[in-house]
């Protein structure tokens, strides 16, 4: 009884918002994003089987290989991955929309090699989006803003 009653304040005291990932599609945050630093860019696609949306890194600065610049993924927990190039792997993983432009998933790092918890928010006028990464809360994290450059 004492936990149930000690995460019902911690959970109040935070804030936090409790709710169940919706099955919805959402048209309107798919196509092609390009990161704040214009560095990198991003195809959001949905898969209507696991009903998930998942961001693929199709272009970025740092790993051009025509400019004979390639990043590849040494970071990578997994020693098998840890050769293959940057452009091209799946940064946003399992996102789920739970209503009103709102996506929970998970966000890769290939710099660090990490995952991290993402929100994703749509804005109203649907060319931009905030997206934060964090650790256990929002609170602890970092935003950065995409723009949508095409469907």
């Amino acid at each position: 009884m004492g936990i149930r009653i000690f995460c019902f304040v911690l959970l109040t005291a935070f804030g936090l918002k409790i709710s169940w990932a919706q099955e919805s599609y959402m048209p309107g945050v798919l196509g092609v994003w390009l990161s704040e630093n214009k560095k990198q860019k991003v195809r959001v696609t949905y898969d209507p089987v696991k009903k998930t949306y998942t961001g693929k890194i199709i272009w970025m600065y740092e790993d051009d290989q025509e400019q004979g610049r390639v990043l590849i993924d040494k970071n990578n927990p997994n020693p098998k991955l840890r050769t293959r190039r940057i452009t091209g792997i799946n940064l946003m993983l399992n996102f789920l929309h739970e209503g009103d432009g709102v996506f929970r998933g998970y966000v890769y790092d290939p710099i660090s090699g990490k995952q991290y918890r993402c929100l994703m928010t749509l804005q109203p006028d649907k060319k931009t989006a905030h997206i934060r990464g964090y650790i256990l809360i929002p609170w602890i994290g970092r935003t950065e803003i995409a723009t949508k450059i095409s469907e």
